[in-house]
C-alpha cells in the first residue's frame, strides 16, 4: 500500500492514499486527528494478536487474521424509509467510501510513519 504523508497549511498533517484505500486515509485524517483516546485504542489494537474492533465517530476498524478492515458506519444504514427517499436519484454508490481492506503489516508500517510524522 503506497501512501504519502504531507503537511497542509489549513488541515495540518495529512495522509494521502490511492482511491481504493481512501477510507484508510480518512481514518488517519478525520477519526484519529486530535483524538488521543482513539489514537491510544488504535495502537493498542494494532499491538494485539487477538481480533480487535476499534470504533470511531464515523467508521470502525476490524483487525484479525492478518487483515485490517475499515468500515464506514454508513455501510450499516438500514433505514428503508430514508433510503426510499433517494431511490429515484441517479447517484452511484462508491464502495471505496464505505469499506477498505489492507494487511495488518502494511497498516502497522503506515501507522508507525504517521506517528513519527505528526
Amino acid at each position: 500500500m503506497e501512501y504519502q504523508l504531507y503537511s497542509d497549511p489549513t488541515w495540518g498533517k495529512r495522509v494521502k492514499i490511492s482511491d481504493e484505500h481512501r477510507l484508510i486515509a480518512r481514518w488517519f485524517n478525520d477519526e484519529l486527528y486530535e483524538n488521543d483516546e482513539l489514537i491510544e485504542a488504535f495502537f493498542t489494537a494494532l499491538d494485539s494478536t487477538a481480533e480487535q474492533l476499534v470504533q470511531g465517530r464515523e467508521m470502525r476498524l476490524l483487525l484479525g487474521d492478518g487483515e485490517a478492515c475499515f468500515q464506514s458506519h454508513g455501510l450499516f444504514h438500514d433505514d428503508e424509509q430514508t433510503l426510499a427517499l433517494y431511490s429515484g436519484d441517479d447517484l452511484a454508490l462508491d464502495e471505496s467510501e464505505l469499506q477498505a481492506w489492507c494487511g495488518v503489516e502494511d497498516l502497522r508500517a503506515l501507522a508507525s510513519a504517521w506517528r513519527h510524522f505528526r
